[in-house]
């Protein structure tokens, strides 16, 4: 009896043991285009003999989930190269479709035209036809130039508007992956397996991974989450990313991560991946260039073509008048880390002839001693220099007033200076009448003589020293050359981590993919194996009815 009672339990655990095969087979196959899933199989082993000596069957020792955690790992990492990549690529052809010339428009187009313009009117001072086309021209050429510096500030803007729309999406799956973690450890704590849930946290990892650089470490109570060098993610618990204003970059904003006693902290600076680096990257980096090489290639412009047409004379024989609207410089801006209570009050053009267009820095080494840093060039301008609220501050072409506000300033407070940051923006013309181009050097060669506009001519193929000595157009060339190499490589860039995060995905299929070929042979294998399972039971059936049939 006996050992009829054995086999009826070897039977039992080959049913149970092929069932959860046939299970696990029909899991995977309706799960095979589901995404991040992660196969799984049944590993049997032979159950331990009841007496050491007898066989007693077959168990399901675990549900294996086939998992690289090196590949994971590579797919994470590569998610946020591709992010970073991606969201500077989309608006850099962007950048690169403001600054690009055309046959009949463009920047560089415009400027040509104009010049040509003056040259007309050099030619014929006094004619009412050619005064009108420069005109014209003076004012195509602002509409250029003020469309290509409104583009570049969208862009920042909408990059801006960009990375609050993916910080939200970052909380909700910061969110989704606490409350993962909450269900995984639970699941786990009473002795099952989770493996749908650690697949459906991976996913959202890798979501996660597109939008920021993360870094994980398994904990006990699930998969802890730093972004920044900061917890994001703890446990069943999660903090928030917040966009807050950047007081020395203003309109835009910082990203912080509020911390569990509410303070925020700004991390942007230690966020190196995904796409909302990408995004600041573009922001603060690839734009801020573009449009300081605007700027400054306008403010040269301005400055040159003013102080030559204001030495000239119209045909009212007046002397003195701006052709561009002047230049307007911005007040000093505080560096957002500053911890004195002194404020940029303003800058102005003192001295044109002296402008030299490069960006500075006013560094305070205490409460009353300064130094003036050229960071365009890496010089020191001033060193040592006493410092007294509201009084000026001169040093090349400019005058600068920083005043104490709620106190003095402190050591290491820093403000930026530039003398042409806007200037693309604020480029208009200043002259409305056509008689009041100065084309005449002299009051007595009014309306014939033509030496100022000859001079205006030159300044189209003269050599700046405050552009590098280069031309007006050969240094807009360079910009836009700068743009478009620069969308290009990142490209190339873009390209190249596509294909790599392709072939690893591919390598991660063969991990732990479902081939429908493969689990269809263990479908048909497990079905025979349960019902040899179900026949070893009737067997070990007609057996006893047969050894109780020999009792009677």
């Amino acid at each position: 009896m006996s050992g009829i009672g054995h086999l009826f339990e070897i039977g039992r655990t080959g049913i149970r043991a092929h069932q959860q095969g046939l299970a696990t087979v029909s899991h995977n196959i309706s799960n095979i285009e589901t995404k991040g899933y992660s196969r799984q199989e049944v590993v049997l082993e032979a159950a331990s003999p009841a007496n050491g000596q007898e066989a007693s069957g077959v168990r399901v020792t675990e549900i294996r989930r086939n998992v690289d955690v090196f590949l994971e790992r590579q797919i994470t990492k590569l998610k946020e190269d591709v992010g970073r990549l991606d969201a500077r690529h989309n608006y850099l052809l962007q950048a690169d479709g403001a600054l690009t010339e055309g046959d009949s428009n463009g920047i560089g187009h415009g400027l040509t035209e104009f010049f040509n313009a003056v040259r007309d009117v050099g030619t014929n001072p006094e004619g009412a036809v050619q005064r009108t086309v420069l005109l014209g021209k003076s004012n195509s050429l602002t509409d250029e130039v003020n469309r290509a510096a409104e583009t570049l500030d969208q862009i920042r803007r909408d990059a801006d508007g960009e990375i609050g729309r993916h910080l939200t999406t970052v909380n909700g799956l910061a969110t989704e992956i606490a409350t993962l973690n909450d269900s995984i450890y639970h699941a786990e704590a009473s002795g099952g397996a989770a493996h749908d849930l650690r697949d459906q946290r991976q996913v959202r990892v890798n979501e996660m991974a597109e939008l920021v650089e993360v870094s994980e470490v398994e904990m006990r109570d699930g998969l802890a989450i730093m972004v920044g060098g900061h917890l994001l993610v703890s446990g069943n618990h999660a903090n928030t990313l917040v966009q807050t204003p950047d007081a020395d970059n203003a309109p835009f904003n910082d990203i912080s991560i509020v911390r569990n006693d509410g303070t925020t902290l700004s991390i942007t600076s230690r966020i190196n991946g995904g796409r909302v680096n990408g995004l600041v990257t573009l922001r603060d980096t690839d734009i801020v260039s573009f449009q300081d090489r605007l700027d400054r290639s306008v403010a040269v412009l301005v400055n040159e073509f003013n102080q030559q047409h204001e030495v000239g004379y119209d045909l009212d024989g007046d002397t003195g008048n701006l052709f561009f609207s002047a230049l307007s410089p911005e007040a000093p801006v505080a560096n957002d880390l500053n911890t004195g209570g002194a404020v940029g009050t303003s800058v102005a053009v003192s001295t044109a002839s002296s402008l030299t267009f490069s960006n500075y820095e006013i560094a305070f080494t205490n409460a009353t001693t300064f130094d003036v840093r050229d960071t365009t060039n890496g010089t020191t301008v001033l060193s040592g220099q006493p410092y007294t609220s509201g009084n000026n501050i001169v040093f090349d072409g400019l005058t600068v007033v920083i005043t104490n506000d709620s106190g003095a300033p402190a050591a290491d407070d820093v403000f930026t200076v530039s003398a042409h940051k806007g200037a693309a923006t604020d480029l208009s013309v200043a002259i409305t009448n056509t008689d009041d181009i100065s084309a005449s050097s002299t009051a007595a060669g009014v309306p014939g003589n033509n030496l100022n506009a000859l001079a205006l001519v030159d300044i189209h193929t003269a050599r700046q020293s405050t552009l590098g000595s280069t031309t007006l157009n050969d240094y807009h060339a360079i910009t836009a050359g700068n743009v478009g190499s620069t969308t290009r490589e990142v490209s190339f860039s873009l390209t190249a981590k596509e294909a790599e995060t392709e072939q690893v995905e591919t390598f991660r299929e063969g991990v732990s993919g479902v081939s429908l070929d493969e689990e269809l042979t263990h479908l048909l294998s497990f079905q025979r194996a349960f019902e040899a399972s179900a026949r070893l039971i009737n067997v070990a059936d007609e057996l006893l009815q047969t050894v109780l049939a020999l009792g009677r």
